[in-house]
């Protein structure tokens, strides 16, 4: 083979590894590249829209905060050391959208009969207030109004007045009247604000009521409300859990489905002491 048709073939080896390492730094390049863009910026995972409900008033804010704590400090939101937070305000904020419930401590003044009784508490139910003031809890036909009042003339930021009532109530049946922001079985899980402005986590649960059905005394059975699949018991009250600390069993309550009566209560109710479970036939659809 003559010299110069060696240099050749020598050039042109040189060449072709050139190119293959030209190629191959292009190649990491592009998935340097790639894995750049295709990564999910820290900021886009770490912002989420939180929802404060604080004294019946909703109020959205957009925040990278990772606690309930910092969402709060973020949003400009005070909190006093009386107050409760739900959750609570060392809790980890996970998903896109996080609601936080905060129950503000006030000055309540409680008329039970000939006794009255100022409590600063964070309760926001009847019964929960009358644990707080050390008095006696309600019975199943007590009748109780809480009233918003004026700190400086009543010496109180709310009145809870006790009615004992003896004699047998009269029995009411209930009308279901729909809500445009009722619980759904898409939704989940939602927060709903009653007419006193007191915010209640809703759930629902989908189980066999026939043992708990029997908690008020009825006995009998119930059955499924044929407008939106919520189990109601025989005057139409929807039947739910709760803590019986807030809401003794048999409490009647307001809830996003309707009028709600209390025959179970549940583990949430430890974290959500105002939360209430909606039993339905959303998941069996088989009348159970």
């Amino acid at each position: 083979m003559k010299k110069t048709e060696k240099k050749v073939i020598k050039t042109f080896k040189q060449k072709k590894l050139t190119m293959i390492i030209a190629a191959m730094i292009i190649f990491l390049d592009l998935a340097v590249v790639g894995y750049v863009l295709l990564r999910p910026s820290d900021s886009a995972t770490e912002k989420r829209i939180v929802t404060v409900y604080d004294r019946g008033v909703q109020r959205a804010v957009v925040t990278d905060a990772d606690t309930v704590q910092s969402a709060l400090e973020a949003a400009d939101i005070e909190i006093d050391p009386r107050d409760r937070v739900e959750p609570s305000r060392d809790t980890t904020l996970g998903s896109y959208n996080e609601n936080i419930i905060i129950y503000r401590s006030r000055l309540v003044a409680v008329i039970d009969g000939g006794t009255r009784q100022t409590v600063l508490t964070v309760a926001q139910s009847p019964n929960a207030i009358l644990k707080d003031a050390n008095m006696k809890l309600l019975g199943r036909k007590d009748k109780t109004s809480l009233k918003p009042a004026n700190l400086v003339n009543d010496g109180a930021s709310a009145i809870l007045n006790i009615k004992r009532v003896q004699v047998k109530a009269k029995k009411q049946q209930v009308v279901f009247k729909p809500r445009a922001d009722a619980l759904t079985a898409s939704k989940g899980a939602h927060v709903f604000v009653d007419s006193d402005g007191v915010a209640h986590r809703e759930t629902y649960y989908d189980l066999p009521m026939n043992i708990v059905i029997g908690a008020c005394g009825k006995g009998g059975s119930y059955k499924i409300r044929s407008e939106d699949g919520a189990k109601i018991d025989q005057d139409g009250y929807v039947l739910i859990a709760a803590n019986l600390n807030s809401y003794p069993r048999c409490s009647v309550v307001e809830t996003s489905l309707g009028p709600g009566k209390v025959y179970d209560t549940g583990g949430f109710a430890a974290v959500h002491p105002y939360g209430f479970d909606l039993a339905t036939d959303w998941t069996n659809y088989n009348g159970q």
